[in-house]
Order: structure tokens, then sequence, then C-alpha cells
């Protein structure tokens, strides 16, 4: 008589692939979920909104002719080159002293570092300019504008 020995089954851990994913998804779903709500109640105002914020109050100054309201919002050291001309911090102020200049932000404030883009109808500029702000301990340190159309490298800009 013979006898045989069952083979022997070694029961390995089945991992179900379509249920780790569904954990998995729902994991991240909720923790996408709570990183939304905290970003937008938790945390203060952000970049972009500090540097709109400054942006709007700096161009309203200038529209007003406040200057002191300008050398408040601009950094000591501070350098304008607006259309091809310089200008220092004190110049500046003392031409918003002299005679308003009427200038209104006419896009959405784009931050990028210590860097701020945004668009500009400034009263004597027959187009809008490109204005690019660098910032710095929350004043402008350097303001560049660009009126497109006419100021390198705009001066090829195809307007309506």
């Amino acid at each position: 008589m013979t006898t045989y020995v069952p083979e022997a089954h070694v029961r390995r851990p089945h991992v179900n692939v379509w249920l780790v994913a569904v954990v998995a998804l729902a994991a991240a779903l909720v923790a996408l979920g709570t990183w939304t709500l905290v970003d937008r109640y938790a945390s203060g105002p952000g970049a972009a909104q500090d540097a709109t914020t400054l942006i709007d109050d700096f161009n309203a100054a200038l529209s007003t002719g406040d200057a002191n309201a300008v050398a408040a919002l601009l950094a000591d050291d501070a350098v304008v080159r607006s259309l091809g001309d310089t200008y220092t911090a004190d110049e500046v102020v003392a031409a918003a002293a002299a005679s308003p200049l009427p200038s209104e932000r006419i896009a959405p404030v784009t931050v990028e570092g210590d860097f701020a883009t945004t668009y500009v109808e400034v009263s004597p500029a027959a187009n809008p300019l490109v204005s690019v702000f660098q910032l710095k301990d929350g004043k402008i340190f350097r303001l560049w504008g660009f009126e497109l159309g006419s100021t390198p490298p705009f001066d090829n800009a195809v307007l309506p």
C-alpha cells in the first residue's frame, strides 16, 4: 500500500489592487479638501493681495498728487524707469507734488518672488503701460513702465 502526502498549499496574502486604489484616492481627496479649507480660511492675505494693495495705493497717491503718500510707498533708494526716462524717489515725489498723474491699474497683479507685474493706464500715455514693480520690505524699490507700441521692447506690439 502506498501513502501519498497531500500537497501543502501555502496561502500568500492577497492584495486587492482596486481596494488599495480606492482607499488611496479617498485619502488624497480628503487631504486635498483639508488643504484647500486651511489655505482659504487660516492663512492671511497672500503676496498677490499685498502687492495689489501697494500698487493701487501708489496709483491713487499719484492720481491725487499726494506727495506724502507717494514718499511713504517708495523705498528711500527707489528708482523709477518709465517711458525711457529714469527718476529717483525724490524726483517722483516732487513730480507728484507738482501735478497729479492720473493712473489706474487695469489688470490683475501677477507676483513672482519680489516682482509684481500689471497693466496701468496713465493719462499722458496713449496706450497702457506694462508696469513691473520690484518690492522690498513692503515698499516699491524699482518700477519699470513700458508703453505698449512705443517703448522698447514693446515698441512693435500690435494694438487694436
